[in-house]
């Protein structure tokens, strides 16, 4: 049996023949094509050609890619830019011009602690640039905020100000009764039959779950329950403070417990009198609202597997207009699974508002 070669000429790999390692070899040699029998062009391989057109590709567009960048910085504020930055990009050397004039304004404001190793350059601003400087002065100001060295002023005073309060004050479990009492108390007297009954079947969806949850726990448990829900609220102030979002927290019978300032400028009610009484989050919806609400939680209270909905509401406003938003609500679990503190984010539907 004849054996393959590695290589065959270039005529028996036209004719697809078996060729030998001789050059030239046996078949040209009785074809009498000796003179031209040279090592045949072996293809290559598909995947090789593939990733050669993929990188040839790439490096013709990443020049493209970094000039494109480049002009979409503004002319005026060239002068704002480092010399010693070379990013290949001016965007990103204006980025980290900020950054650095954010660390050292930092350093200078905290001359008791030491100065940030991090400093990459001090940048001076000139009085043409009035707004790269508010900018960066917000900048600077949201780092300190991070930092901890300005920290964010607590947006209910009637909270605790510290975890040892908050596990010191609170001796005895809350009285979760009184909210669902008022809850039936207000329906009766403030909504149609129907709505009075879409609210009754949905208390009796979930109210028997939580009967039958709580009887088994001890006082201590419902005890640590409240503190859970006030250091809760806590945090929930800080992440409140950071968000431009209009913010509501409150607990599972629908008792306000933490107001963020957006929501009082969308809806204009002070955030003193929502927390200086008993309020209640459906008191400000409008009934259909608040009855879609109800349903929505009976829903959810219990189930693991989702704890957020996102839909519509009708907010009422301190001088009685109707507010439209969008509206979401996170519901936070204890470690009985019992909906602890549900969190609302609101957002006003404008072209609604303005019909």
């Amino acid at each position: 049996k004849r054996k393959k070669t590695l290589r065959a000429c270039y005529h028996c790999q036209k004719t697809h023949l078996t060729c030998d390692d001789a050059r030239p070899c046996s078949r040209c040699i009785k074809r009498g094509l000796a003179a031209t029998c040279t090592d045949g062009i072996r293809k290559k391989a598909k995947y090789l050609d593939d990733l050669d057109l993929t990188s040839t590709a790439a490096a013709s567009t990443a020049p493209q890619v970094l000039q494109t960048d480049a002009t979409k910085v503004d002319p005026s504020i060239s002068n704002f830019l480092p010399s010693n930055f070379n990013f290949g990009s001016e965007t990103v050397n204006l980025e980290y011009s900020i950054l650095s004039n954010m660390i050292q304004a930092n350093a200078m404001n905290n001359t008791n602690s030491p100065s940030s190793p991090f400093v990459l350059q001090d940048i001076g601003m000139n009085n043409n640039n009035n707004n790269i400087a508010a900018s960066v002065r917000d900048s600077t100001r949201l780092y300190n905020t991070i930092n901890g060295s300005m920290l964010p002023s607590p947006l209910n005073p009637s909270n605790l100000n510290s975890t040892t309060e908050v596990y010191g004050n609170v001796n005895k479990p809350y009285d979760y009764k009184e909210g669902f009492h008022h809850l039936v108390k207000y329906v009766k007297g403030c909504m149609e039959k129907k709505n009075i009954l879409r609210i009754c079947r949905a208390l009796a969806q979930f109210r028997p779950s939580f009967m039958a949850i709580l009887i088994h726990l001890s006082e201590e448990d419902l005890i640590f329950m409240e503190k859970c829900f006030q250091r809760t609220l806590t945090e929930y102030e800080k992440l409140i403070n950071f968000s431009g979002t209009p913010t509501v927290v409150w607990r599972r019978t629908g008792e306000i417990a933490l107001v963020g300032k957006e929501f009082s400028l969308l809806t204009q009610w002070p955030r003193d009198q929502l927390l200086s009484k008993k309020t209640y989050i459906y008191e400000l919806m409008d009934n259909s609202s608040a009855v879609e609400y109800w349903e929505q939680f009976s829903l959810i209270a219990f189930d693991t597997s989702q704890q957020c909905v996102m839909t519509t509401c009708n907010l009422i406003s301190h001088q009685g207009t109707t507010v439209p938003c969008a509206f979401c609500f996170t519901i936070k679990r204890d470690i009985f699974d019992v909906p602890l503190a549900i969190v609302g984010n609101f957002l006003p539907l404008f072209e609604k508002f303005s019909q």
